[in-house]
């Protein structure tokens, strides 16, 4: 089972093959990362009707995917790699969130430079409000500090909890990871969820810094939320 795809520098050092147990509790490291940016006075388009079959879920799943063009980084120009197979929603210290084996409709695309990675997944389902996968992962994440995530028993500790809800946008969370190699290596999640539907990114500066990887997820933010409210 896929649970992260690293930058090609790291994949000799970070053998991803599945989530082991939680490991013993850690403390969180000091941040200074503020939650991304507050949404606009501009009220969020109303929800669409809820999708009543799996091909209409794709159909929205693709829509809210992003184009990222080298206005916003020069190595986002092109997308390395994209795929409409079953993947997972991030679920630290277990296999999966419960209501995410639900699923009727997923897509991932990925963005891979010398200086930035960037993974976005999209997933829809029939009779599952994404506001209830929020709160799985949120339960999730108030018990896992840290956990082990690769066959060769790398540890991960969550750098930052969730900040507050944002006022008047989708369900959000965000979080970072500092994932064990012979350096350090940091990766920021956000989750949105918006009716019955569930954008993820996970963004990471190539050389693993933690300030550079939440700047990059908090650019991210805004052109994420206006994708899922376009596309649902």
């Amino acid at each position: 089972m896929m649970r992260r795809r690293l930058p090609l520098a790291l994949l000799s050092l970070l053998v991803v093959a599945g989530v082991g147990a939680c490991g013993p509790a850690a403390a969180p490291q000091a941040s200074r990362w503020s939650a991304p940016p507050t949404p606009s006075a501009t009220p969020p388009p109303p929800l669409r009707p809820t999708p009543t079959t799996a091909a209409q879920v794709r159909t929205r799943v693709k829509a809210a995917m992003l184009d990222l063009d080298a206005d916003f980084h020069p190595e986002t120009a092109d997308y390395a790699e994209e795929s409409a197979e079953a993947v997972k929603l991030i679920a630290p210290c277990r296999d999966t969130l419960p209501s995410d084996r639900k699923r009727s409709g997923q897509r991932e695309r990925l963005w891979r430079g010398e200086k930035v990675w960037i993974r976005q997944y999209v997933v829809g389902y029939l009779k599952v409000p994404g506001r209830k996968l929020a709160d799985e992962l949120r339960a999730t994440l108030a018990k896992c500090k840290r956990y082990t995530y690769s066959s060769d028993g790398k540890v991960s500790t969550i750098v930052r909890p969730s900040p507050p809800l944002l006022p008047d946008g989708p369900e959000t969370i965000t979080f970072c990871e500092r994932l064990a190699s012979s350096r350090p290596f940091h990766q920021c999640t956000l989750l949105l969820a918006r009716g019955n539907f569930v954008l993820e990114i996970d963004a990471s500066d190539e050389h693993g810094d933690l300030k550079a990887s939440q700047t990059l997820l908090t650019r991210l933010a805004p052109l994420a939320t206006a994708a899922l409210q376009k596309a649902t």
